[in-house]
């Protein structure tokens, strides 16, 4: 049987935001309340559950897990951003309402009310991971710490988005959060008390800082190793994460929303169901501090000043944020270091659940339907609406839905981004969203609408010869006259969307980057309980057997369509089925397992 990775889930992200507890660490809980799915809805009707409530029911729980038998997965730290628990439109309401039960919506009203700071969120769903560690459940894959040998699933950590380490109240870049919380001591690694922090933040000689409540302290001088700049802060977080036998694979440097307490850099716009200004992409490309991010994880160290380079994640970061990227590493690469410096060009980039758009950057900006872009304002956020026409990736079946395109959002990859990941020696864990691989359907609804948003500097770096001003406007309210992102399914279509996104890599690999076996950076990244709509082949992490499966049937009609298609090398098509063979289970584990390994030995 197949040993199975996973390069990007949510395994605890239900169990977490059902079950708003502060308490750290956890105490008199039970295994069960962290390690099984959670039901999403008792009372619903069929026509609701299969548009809609599919896409709350995916999950990777502990347990699913280990039924399907991933034995290495990075579990991605995502704490519930302020666009979701303040969205608008249908889902927004359902997400609030008693379809979506057992969701807790005291987390969401903590979220949208600014009580609570994403930092206290991260250290709350950690303490999980810690509870179920200590409970002989799940093993922790470290550079930190010696592996324990118990044939229980290994999970290591990312973080998905910087908003995470922000200690910041959610929405207020003025107020710092401690308020009746436990932290981790940077210099111990333990999780202190509500005593032991006040005796941390306020030293005896200290006074309390000119504040009244001692659990509530804004002074960023009073704080155990606060400081104004997120890279310190993420090298504080990251030495009292290694002291406690924890470590980071990777960090995602933003997310789906702009923080705008933390601003490091534009993100990709990718949220359709939910209806938020916050959405918008912002900004265009990196900022200093975000720079500064990218340098501290090249050069993290542990808390005993050991190399612990934490891999950066080109996914949600928008296309100028990916080219900015790009060129900082380049000229990052070329500095002169001291002698005895770690070989920072062994360190790769990676992209952990993506799909791809099919084209280049040129041939995507020759794609754009310019009479369709048009100009949104909401609540003091602006937008550039784009269209683009999606790529042919190849016909199959009969005369009804048998063609099949890329999802040509600017989220997908690029083939530069491609090429990007496959020469630093990286991976691509291949996303299981099919509205991220590129699925729809000309049949009923159509899928989500063509259209992504642009912040306005980055739509006026890729297209100038386009004024802004030119562009017709719009204003959110129109979004949400109709929820067009609701899609009916056709089954067999869903594992060729999946198919042809790998072949697409294996041929940027073989045709412009000249590696000879590309489909061994290639692995899963299925983002699992990310409220994806998953391939109905397989719809939680229990099933990846069925998913193994499907690549044995799709994988060479995949090829050979999209070679008629596109053009290009039919390189899997000569190969004998041993090979075949080894090549799905590489994708399916073995990849990802030997990239753990590296990993492990810092890519030295």
């Amino acid at each position: 049987m197949t040993s199975y990775f996973d390069l990007h889930l949510h395994p605890i992200f239900k169990n977490h935001i059902c079950n708003y507890d502060e308490t750290l660490p956890k105490v008199n809980k039970s295994i069960k309340d962290y390690t099984q799915p959670i039901r999403m809805a008792n009372v619903i009707t069929n026509v609701l559950d299969d548009l809609l409530l599919h896409i709350l029911k995916s999950q990777c729980s502990v347990t699913q897990c280990d039924k399907g038998n991933l034995k290495f997965a990075v579990a991605g730290i995502c704490n519930l951003e302020y666009g979701f628990a303040d969205s608008k439109g249908l889902f927004g309401g359902i997400l609030k309402s008693n379809f979506s039960n057992p969701l807790d919506k005291k987390y969401f009203d903590k979220v949208r009310n600014g009580e609570v700071s994403y930092y206290r969120l991260m250290l709350m769903e950690l303490s999980v991971f810690r509870f179920l560690h200590d409970q002989n459940v799940i093993n922790f894959a470290s550079r930190n710490s010696p592996k324990r040998n118990n044939g229980k699933m290994e999970i290591c950590f990312s973080l998905e988005g910087s908003h995470n380490i922000s200690k910041y109240l959610v929405g207020n870049a003025s107020k710092l959060d401690f308020e009746k919380d436990r932290v981790i001591d940077e210099e111990s690694g333990k999780m202190l008390s509500q005593d032991e922090l006040w005796k941390e933040l306020v030293p005896a000689n200290n006074g309390n800082c000119g504040n009244s409540d001692p659990y509530r302290n804004t002074d960023p001088d009073c704080l155990p190793h606060h400081s104004q700049n997120p890279a310190e802060n993420f090298e504080y977080f990251y030495h009292s994460l290694s002291k406690s036998g924890m470590d980071l694979f990777y960090l995602t440097v933003t997310h789906l929303t702009h923080i705008k307490e933390q601003v490091l850099a534009t993100h990709a716009f990718g949220m359709k169901m939910l209806k938020h200004p916050s959405f918008f992409p912002f900004g265009n490309g990196f900022t200093n501090l975000g720079y500064q991010m990218l340098q501290k994880c090249f050069t993290m160290t542990n808390h005993l000043g050991e190399a612990r380079p934490v891999l950066i994640d080109i996914k949600h970061l928008g296309l100028k944020s990916r080219q900015d990227l790009y060129e900082w590493r380049k000229k990052f690469l070329t500095t002169k270091f001291p002698k005895g410096t770690p070989d920072y060009t062994k360190i790769p980039l990676i992209a952990s659940h993506i799909g791809v758009t099919g084209y280049s950057v040129n041939e995507w900006k020759n794609a754009l339907e310019t009479d369709k872009c048009k100009v949104f304002h909401y609540n003091g956020a602006r937008a550039v609406s784009v269209e683009t026409k999606r790529k042919p990736s190849g016909k199959w079946g009969s005369a009804i839905n048998n063609d099949f395109s890329f999802n040509p959002w600017s989220i997908n990859l690029m083939d530069e981004d491609i090429i990007e990941i496959l020469k630093s020696g990286g991976i691509l864990g291949v996303s299981l969203d099919v509205r991220i691989l590129g699925f729809q359907s000309k049949v009923g609804l159509n899928m989500a609408g063509d259209e992504e948003y642009l912040s306005t500097p980055d739509f006026q770096t890729h297209f100038p010869q386009i004024s802004v001003k030119s562009l017709r406007t719009e204003t959110m309210e129109s979004m949400m006259e109709q929820e067009s992102w609701l899609v009916p399914t056709k089954e067999e279509r869903h594992p060729l969307v999946f198919c042809f996104n790998i072949i697409h890599i294996i041929q940027v690999g073989i045709v412009r980057v000249g590696i000879s076996e590309p489909w061994k950076n290639i692995c899963i990244g299925s983002d699992f309980d990310g409220l994806i709509e998953p391939l109905k082949i397989c719809p939680d992490a229990s099933s990846l057997d069925e998913l193994e499966a499907n690549l044995h049937k799709w994988l060479l009609i995949a090829e050979k369509s999209y070679v008629e298609q596109n053009g290009g090398k039919a390189v899997l098509a000569d190969k004998p089925q041993k090979e075949i063979n080894k090549i799905i289970t590489g994708i399916m584990g073995q990849n990802g397992i030997d990239f753990s390994e590296k990993w492990k030995n810092n890519f030295q």
